[in-house]
């Protein structure tokens, strides 16, 4: 079964050959590769500020103040959607400069550093998202949150973590 999985994936070498066109466009216009580039950073400067201001909104709430945790949960799941959208942003931009540089990057462990990262946050943020759900669905049953609001906690520490570490490979990448 292994097998054949692998059997349906392309070679670098053909994808690299279907991505020429594009290849030849970011490399011969500055105006795509900048528009292309800031899709990418804005991408990622809107979602991880986002995602990083509400998830710090978790770690300074009082845990006592059941009338705080109600705010921050219905500010988060609000904030969720902008998320989302600039992400897909930063992910579509991410793979047209994937493709931009195929070759350099399928075999940069850099690259797939990013992108475990990348997999990581958004495990994370579907945890955190099903926890939040819960919590409001829970919400007069203050005794029964107290180890989900734990879990949250951790994961809100988890989201900055990964974050910065998402940064800092990304820096690296840019810095080859």
């Amino acid at each position: 079964m292994s097998l054949r999985l692998w059997q349906i994936v392309p070679d670098v070498a053909t994808v690299d050959a279907l991505a020429e066109p594009w290849q030849k466009l970011y490399a011969h216009s500055t105006l795509v590769a900048t528009l292309v580039l800031f899709g990418h950073v804005a991408g990622l400067l809107v979602a991880g500020a986002l995602t990083y201001s509400t998830e710090m909104g978790a770690l300074r709430l009082d845990p006592a103040d059941d009338g705080a945790r109600q705010r921050y949960l219905r500010v988060a799941s609000r904030t969720r959607g902008v998320i989302a959208r600039a992400l897909a942003v930063a992910m579509v931009s991410g793979f047209l400069l994937f493709l931009a540089d195929l070759e350099a990057f399928a075999v940069s462990p850099v690259f797939w550093t990013k992108m475990l990262l990348v997999v990581l946050l958004l495990v994370n943020a579907a945890v955190a998202s099903r926890l939040d759900a819960r919590l409001l669905r829970e919400a007069d049953a203050a005794r029964a949150q107290d180890g989900r609001w734990r879990r949250r906690r951790v994961s809100a520490w988890t989201t900055a973590v990964l974050w910065f570490a998402l940064v800092l490979s990304g820096s690296a990448l840019a810095s080859r």
